[in-house]
């Protein structure tokens, strides 16, 4: 699937257009081939060999991990899967900055805007963000460039719909007109007046808000400046008038009960629990009576400790150090501490809307406000 073009979208050349095509097949060959593979490998190789030896099965992850190691094709899938990850933002991140400042100027702020654009070069850059690149992308999401940069955003942009060979659609926007419709469907008497997207990186799941509640006021937000002025430029291209700015999403200077509904979507599995907790209990400050509060996740670890380091692998191999922590949260707990009644605890599940029967249900997680 072709990314839709826009204005703030970077171009490419020949021989990028090439590249990009290479570190996409090899993400899905990675992806549908040799990561499912490890399945079969384990259970028709591996596990036999250790309960011949040991009389049962491996005990937990680490056990499963060491089992896994003797096997060269597990390792040897490790490397290609690391090796497209890194090739992923070298690809990418060379055709952004042949055109930054082209990119830059751009996403300035112009009279006529149907959106607003704030940042705030003070803002502190919390330790968990600052010292991680997060997906092996350089610089992670907040680092700054210059004064008007927009890099990470461009090459987060660019570099998901490469990553994801297209399976989130061609705005990126695969999740958020999810959740929006799940929303619609679930609360259809929901009629929001203000809606508000925690770090909304390039604003790729902001926009569906818009779409699914135009007359609502929508806003993203999100620690990175590069992130917020790509985003801005990024949905004036599109046309949607949306309010983006740089903001922790932990302690926003938005008053209380200024939003019927606050989400985020690919942000808390990149959270130390203490922020993810953070971030309900600032939901639930921002939110007015009768508002929801829901985001993307909640999957909790599997009994098969096989299983539960398949689910690792991004953390062990690509720099999500905080996945392991997101999956063994309380989260019925988390949002009942955060000040939500149990009674309005909210959980759902709905298919993707591209890709629909290749991938898993999304799972959404949330509360209500009394």
């Amino acid at each position: 699937m072709f990314q839709e073009r826009h204005a703030l979208l970077p171009s490419e050349t020949h021989d990028e257009a090439a590249r990009y095509a290479f570190v996409s097949s090899l993400r899905k060959m990675f992806t549908v081939d040799l990561f499912p593979g490890m399945r079969t490998v384990y259970n028709e190789r591996q596990r036999p060999a250790f309960e011949a030896k040991h009389g049962r099965t491996p005990d937990d992850v680490r056990e499963a991990k060491t089992l896994m190691e003797q096997s060269f094709y597990y390792r040897g899938s490790n490397v290609i899967g690391r090796a497209a990850q890194e090739l992923l933002w070298d690809t990418v991140g060379e055709s952004v900055e042949r055109q930054l400042d082209t990119l830059d100027e751009a996403a300035k702020p112009k009279p006529g805007d149907l959106g607003t654009l704030r940042t705030n070069p003070d803002l502190p850059i919390p330790r968990y963000i600052d010292s991680v690149d997060i997906h092996v992308m350089p610089g992670n999401f907040h680092t700054e460039l210059s004064p008007d940069d927009t890099f990470a955003g461009a090459l987060y942009d660019r570099g998901v719909h490469v990553f994801s060979f297209g399976g989130l659609g061609a705005r990126n926007d695969g999740l958020g007109v999810a959740m929006a419709a799940f929303v619609r469907e679930t609360y259809p008497d929901l009629k929001p007046k203000r809606i508000l997207d925690m770090g909304c990186g390039p604003g790729f799941t902001t926009l569906p808000w818009k779409e699914a509640f135009p007359d609502a006021e929508v806003h993203g937000i999100d620690i990175g400046g590069p992130q917020v002025r790509y985003a801005h430029g990024r949905a004036e291209a599109m046309g949607e008038a949306i309010h983006f700015s740089q903001q922790d999403g932990t302690a926003t200077d938005f008053p209380d009960g200024h939003f019927d509904i606050v989400v985020s979507m690919l942000v808390t599995h990149e959270c130390p629990q203490p922020v993810i907790r953070a971030l309900f209990k600032e939901a639930n400050r921002l939110l007015a009576p009768g508002g929801l509060t829901l985001h993307d996740g909640g999957a909790s670890y599997a009994s098969d400790p096989f299983e539960n380091l398949l689910m690792s692998w991004f953390g062990n191999n690509v720099n999500e150090p905080f996945s392991a922590g997101f999956k063994s949260l309380d989260y019925d707990q988390a949002f009942i501490d955060a000040g939500f009644a149990k009674d309005k605890l909210v959980r759902g599940k709905r298919d993707p809307v591209y890709l629909k029967g290749q991938l898993p249900r999304i799972s959404f997680v949330g509360a209500m406000k009394d």
